[in-house]
């Protein structure tokens, strides 16, 4: 389970840059919106993972992402689309390295905070939290 969620973790990521990579007022003005608050909202959850005490603080990182995630999943699915162009992860538009330096940031710290919520995986609630964020993150695809 940990790893399914770890990986569930960074496919997210991944779609969410291949997705929303794009930024200022040229070619991707449409895409820089949806990338700040998937990068936002990432960041929130490791600093909420950073601070769990319970599961029900691991529940509430997790409600709160997948929030995020179902609301920016039909636009990053529409991005990516729209841009196939963008599957070049490793050389992002210029005017987008601040965002990717972030989202790398996170990444970073994302799997300490995993790490540290697997802990109370075996609770119930959050079973269902991670269902429920698996099922966020299947909309991406």
């Amino acid at each position: 389970m940990k790893k399914a969620v770890i990986f569930a973790t960074v496919v997210l990521f991944v779609f969410g840059i291949t997705a929303c990579k794009g930024g200022g007022g040229g070619k991707y003005a449409d895409v820089k919106e949806v990338l700040e608050k998937y990068v936002t909202a990432n960041e929130k959850f490791v600093t909420a993972l950073d601070n769990i005490k319970s599961a029900d603080d691991v529940v509430a990182a997790l409600n709160a992402l997948t929030v995020t995630t179902k609301e920016l999943a039909p636009k990053m699915k529409e991005i990516d689309t729209k841009y196939p162009e963008m599957k070049d992860l490793q050389n992002p538009p210029a005017e987008l390295k601040p965002l990717m330096d972030r989202v790398n940031a996170v990444m970073g710290k994302m799997m300490t905070g995993m790490e540290k919520m697997m802990a109370y995986a075996s609770d119930p609630k959050v079973q269902e939290a991670q269902t429920k964020y698996q099922e966020a993150l299947a909309a991406i695809k």
